[in-house]
């Protein structure tokens, strides 16, 4: 798959008009402009949190339009009228409201510049697409099993509740040393693993994973889009990447691609 199609399939990018007359030249800039908004992203993330954090309104809404342009500029426009309604709303939201807004849309701008890397990581040779689960009949296995490593209860709480319903079945434990206990009996389809955790990070946490032989897709938990941390993921075999705090359709979907 070329990083075309990839980038035609990332739901937030509307270009798919744009790409049926680009030129040659056309397309270099606009893959210039998509990493420009790569480097970009984290820093106005954390001014966009530290304006809110000291309700300094005026420096949050400068952000936002900052962030709204970048995203007009990558044909992200959903993305972008998000961040419109949310400079529009400033007046009128309670504190919390806007918070809560952000952490949305935040959120969704984590994982679309995550879903940019991983474009263009691919193309790059970086890393390869790991494969969906092998289809059976056996209707003993109709329920995909998925091990979810996380030392925040509340993250493995928000991961239940989005698999609310839906032919998974999850174990959570809250530690590389239990998921590593939990594989000598048990050989999920699925990991969902968390960076960020005292001991064991889920980096060596997934090598050690493929260490014992588990060659499942690795899900890793983040919310940090920067180019170095995604790399990093990629190296030790991310497969792909859910955002914290989590979506419930963003999860559904993301798991969907594999299992």
């Amino acid at each position: 798959m070329s990083i075309r199609e990839r980038l035609l399939g990332i739901s937030e990018l509307n270009i798919e008009r744009m790409f049926i007359t680009i030129r040659s030249s056309q397309y270099d800039d606009y893959i210039r402009v998509l990493n420009s908004f790569v480097e970009d992203y984290p820093k106005c993330e954390a001014e966009l949190k530290s304006a809110l954090e000291q309700k300094d309104y005026l420096s949050y809404s400068s952000r936002l339009v900052a962030i709204r342009d970048m995203l007009i500029e990558i044909h992200a426009s959903e993305l972008a009228v998000e961040c419109q309604k949310q400079i529009n709303g400033l007046v009128s939201f309670k504190h919390e409201k806007i918070e809560a807004h952000m952490n949305y849309l935040l959120s969704m701008l984590t994982i679309l510049s995550i879903d940019i890397q991983m474009a263009v990581y691919r193309d790059e040779g970086e890393y390869e697409e790991a494969p969906p689960a092998e289809v059976t009949n056996d209707p003993d296995s109709q329920k995909r099993s998925i091990l979810a490593v996380d030392d925040d209860a509340f993250s493995l709480d928000a991961l239940k509740n989005a698999l609310k319903g839906a032919e998974y079945k999850l174990t959570g434990v809250n530690s590389g040393a239990a998921a590593l206990k939990f594989l000598q009996n048990n050989d999920p389809d699925l990991f969902i693993l968390d960076i960020e955790m005292p001991d064991m990070d889920g980096y060596e946490l997934a090598r050690n994973i493929r260490a014992c032989g588990k060659k499942a897709p690795i899900i890793f938990l983040t919310g940090n889009a920067t180019k170095e941390y995604v790399l990093k993921a990629f190296k030790a075999g991310a497969a792909d990447f859910i955002v914290k705090p989590v979506i419930q359709k963003q999860v559904l979907d993301r798991i969907g691609k594999f299992i």
